[in-house]
């Protein structure tokens, strides 16, 4: 069944799994929540602990990355994951506050797929991270 967990919180086999980096701990919490019905969902906090993770960790099966982040920003994180090869072809979308014509077109440029621009719905989240994630995850 979609959206369990085993006894120890690991998501069960087939779950689409979503890393969200972003130093805002309210918007993890958010994305964490309407994410929950199409994918397990791991947040943190910057960066650097994200590409921890993506080391220890399989593969997931899309990454949302906030623009600003502490330490490295969402671009050099986007250019990190891209020369990775478990990571080089993983869906990204990127979430900025910041001047969209600029965001979009270097981001675009290293690889990212999709945008959300500061504010947005929770019906465009949805339906951005359901295109990134396929057919199966937008149900």
């Amino acid at each position: 069944m979609a959206g369990m967990q085993n006894a120890i919180g690991a998501p069960m086999a087939g779950r689409k799994r979503v890393l969200v980096a972003d130093d805002d701990v309210a918007v993890c919490s958010l994305l964490k929540l309407v994410l929950k019905s199409i994918a397990h969902v791991t947040t943190v906090q910057d960066a650097e602990s994200a590409l921890a993770v993506l080391e220890k960790e399989p593969p997931f099966d899309a990454i949302i990355s906030d623009f600003m982040l502490p330490g490295i920003n969402g671009l050099e994180f986007v250019e990190r994951l891209r020369a990775e090869p478990l990571s080089s072809r993983t869906p990204i979308l990127m979430i900025s506050g910041h001047d969209r014509h600029a965001v979009d077109e270097r981001a675009r440029a290293l690889g990212v797929e999709a945008f959300l621009h500061k504010p947005f719905t929770l019906a465009q989240l949805r339906q951005t991270i359901g295109g990134l994630l396929g057919p199966t995850a937008a149900a």
